[in-house]
């Protein structure tokens, strides 16, 4: 810890002709970026973790965008939808251009949806989010290389045709995935390298541009001047990666950043205290998940004894400090579908012995190696060794531990690499969909463990070929399927918390994290 903070302090102190400037101009804004040590990535196809949408949300932009109450509001585009609900046309602001100057058309909508659906591409979640979308299945499958329910009418008129009607489809439209891409950037560079040459290259349309990129250390972002909405008074955002929340928190009190956030259950105590002090309730569930392709975790007893030897309660009262909720089910409060009156796999410690030992019976030899691996920004070692003590004591077995920084851990799950991990799941806009249908289709790219159920797609089909309560229902379905076949064990609901003191106006938190809108109304007094 000592040599961590030692090279904060070092990182800061090459700061501080910015961190001087802004207390006397109040144009330049500490940003500590916290829970990872880099932007993980700048490619929105490519499912940018928490840290890595805050850089991104700053630096794109889409036809659409939500406000803090995540009610979509126009943004690059106004819409007419047809009367059977299934066609959608967008009429593109003339005076969007990427940052480099160069026109944003329908065309840059077209190539940038059809792009993330290739296989070449590895979309973790393209191939789900663009589901709705007339031909979007064939490209993603590689049978065909564009899609046939996108059309340019002219240059700034997009058609979206949909297989059916879907009412969430412009909710989905604020997933970074649908805004666009600077295609002769992307021709020019690779397009597994272009967003190394994001500091001088016109890689977004968003109220940011990227001046410089120290990696593992921070990046800088000025005000883009080709922007089409009102501009930011910043004249600049530094972020800070900061890996460890309570690195973060003691650097913020000691006035080195603006503001903070993330704060470490350890630290919210002090934190209340606080002026500006907030914790909102996200759109989202921690989850554990499992190599199903693999031994031991091909055994659904084997998982299913995994679910009911963890104790919820006693790590959201003793180590969270009651700063998350308990979680039985895979949807958080706040989304439609979610059912309170669902217990899932409570806790059990015998149930959890008597499962596990009639696939693993004790004192033999055919006991399974197993390594639990977790990112360590978002998961810490406490409650690692919490779980850990928890499923050694009820299943009388061996776990070992891996923890990973977020970026690297992630890229591992995204390959399959992960035996047992933890995983978040954030939702995009408050609709089922985007958590069980994302998280959990045979199909998706971000189904970690590649759990596969056919009761289980089959009833996703069906809900999204229905509407209303019917709908609803059938989403509660297959969520109890996947509960009780352990395809994931829902941890916890957690909640977010920060300190955004009286001189940062224009910031604030709702269900999808810290919220800047776009940026016009954030300033320092």
């Amino acid at each position: 810890m000592f040599l961590l903070l030692s090279m904060l302090l070092l990182i800061v102190s090459a700061c501080s002709s910015s961190t001087t400037s802004s207390t006397i101009n109040n144009k330049k804004m500490l940003l500590p970026n916290v829970g990872t040590n880099d932007v993980g990535t700048l490619d929105p196809a490519m499912g940018p973790d928490a840290n890595s949408a805050v850089t991104v949300n700053m630096i794109y932009s889409g036809l659409v965008r939500s406000d803090q109450n995540l009610k979509v509001l126009p943004d690059q585009a106004t819409w007419l939808i047809s009367n059977d609900n299934k066609v959608y046309t967008f009429q593109i602001n003339p005076a969007v251009t990427f940052s480099d100057g160069t026109p944003v058309t329908a065309q840059s909508y077209i190539y940038t949806w059809t792009r993330a659906l290739l296989p070449e591409v590895a979309s973790p979640n393209a191939t789900t989010l663009e589901a709705p979308i007339m031909g979007a299945t064939m490209v993603s499958n590689g049978k065909a290389t564009s899609v046939k329910g996108l059309k340019a009418l002219d240059t700034y008129t997009l058609q979206v045709t949909l297989k059916q009607p879907t009412p969430y489809f412009l909710e989905t439209l604020t997933n970074s995935l649908f805004f666009p891409l600077n295609q002769k950037v992307i021709e020019r560079y690779g397009q597994k390298n272009w967003t190394q040459s994001a500091a001088t290259a016109g890689i977004g349309t968003g109220p940011f541009e990227i001046k410089t990129w120290e990696h593992d250390v921070q990046m800088v972002l000025t005000p883009n001047p080709h922007y089409y909405g009102k501009k930011s008074s910043l004249a600049e955002v530094n972020m800070i990666f900061v890996n460890d929340p309570v690195t973060a928190y003691q650097f913020y009190r000691a006035g080195r950043f603006s503001l903070v956030w993330n704060i470490a259950a350890d630290d919210l105590l002090a934190a209340k205290g606080s002026s500006g002090f907030t914790q909102v309730p996200l759109m989202q569930t921690d989850a554990l998940f499992f190599d199903t392709t693999q031994t031991p975790f091909n055994n659904p007893k084997v998982r299913q004894a995994f679910a009911y030897a963890t104790d919820k309660m006693t790590l959201a009262t003793g180590i969270f400090k009651s700063s998350v909720v308990p979680a039985a089910t895979l949807l958080p409060p706040g989304i439609p579908g979610y059912q309170p009156n669902y217990m899932g796999i409570p806790f059990d410690r015998q149930k959890a012995k008597d499962l596990f030992q009639s696939v693993y019976p004790p004192n033999t030899s055919t006991e399974p190696s197993i390594t639990f691996s977790y990112p360590n920004s978002l998961l810490s070692s406490s409650e690692a060794q919490a779980l850990q003590q928890m499923w050694q004591n009820a299943l009388q077995t061996t776990i070992g531990l891996q923890p990973l920084e977020t970026s690297a851990y992630f890229d591992e799950a995204q390959k399959h690499l992960i035996q047992f991990g933890f995983s978040q799941w954030n939702a995009d806009y408050p609709d089922p969909y985007t958590l069980l249908a994302t998280n959990s289709l045979s199909i998706s790219n971000q189904n970690y463990g590649q759990w596969s159920n056919t009761t289980f797609d089959q009833t996703i089909l069906q809900a999204e070929q229905t509407t209303g309560n019917a709908r609803l229902a059938l989403y509660n379905q297959a969520e109890q399927v996947a509960v009780q076949d352990a395809g994931w064990i829902p941890l916890d609901y957690p909640e977010l918390s920060a300190v955004i003191p009286p001189n940062v106006h224009g910031v604030s938190l709702n269900g999808n994290g810290l919220y800047f809108g776009d940026w016009s109304g954030v300033y320092l007094s």
